[in-house]
């Protein structure tokens, strides 16, 4: 599943990430429901400190492929 970004409250990581694409590993369970975890781009890897993947709340995204 493809989620984009559409709006953030501008402390999350993904802040300056709005209108990128990212690639939907799972959704969270663990630090709660309402979130999708996202695999990060290699480029974008910064903005977790070097981790691959990150968390995006459902609100902030919409989902552009199954």
């Amino acid at each position: 599943m493809k989620i984009k970004i559409i709006k953030s409250d501008g402390y999350e990581w993904y802040k300056d990430c709005i209108g990128k694409e990212f690639i939907v590993q799972s959704e969270s369970r663990k630090s709660g429901k309402g979130k999708y975890v996202v695999r990060l781009n290699k480029e974008d890897r910064y903005l977790m400190n070097g981790y691959n993947y990150g968390w995006v709340l459902k609100e902030h995204c919409e989902v552009i492929e199954i």
